[in-house]
């Protein structure tokens, strides 16, 4: 079965728009989530990362995962409260039956 990434993307935009953003992953998995140092001696194997300059060590994919999202700690609507709080958060499910 081919991928189906593209109608992912495509449906996603459609079902949210304004709200997805594409984001390049180059270098990704050579930076360091903790100091921003790009190398690809970072990556010690596909599992591992350990940065040469500051001695950071995590999973490999969480650390690309995490430098992915550095920046992007908004929620999908809008902007935080001074607490960190979301000012505009979207509906929440309401619990019941307690």
């Amino acid at each position: 079965m081919a991928s189906g990434w593209g109608r992912l993307v495509a449906r996603l935009e459609h079902k949210a728009p304004t709200r997805v953003e594409r984001t390049k992953a180059a270098y990704t998995s050579q930076r360091c989530s903790a100091c921003g140092h790009v190398a690809p001696e970072n990556r010690k194997s596909q599992a591992v990362f350990r940065c040469v300059a500051c001695g950071h060590a995590c999973n490999a994919d969480v650390n690309a995962a995490i430098n992915l999202a550095a920046g992007r700690a908004v929620t999908a609507r809008g902007a935080l409260q001074p607490l960190g709080g979301a000012v505009n958060r979207e509906p929440q499910p309401a619990v019941t039956g307690r």
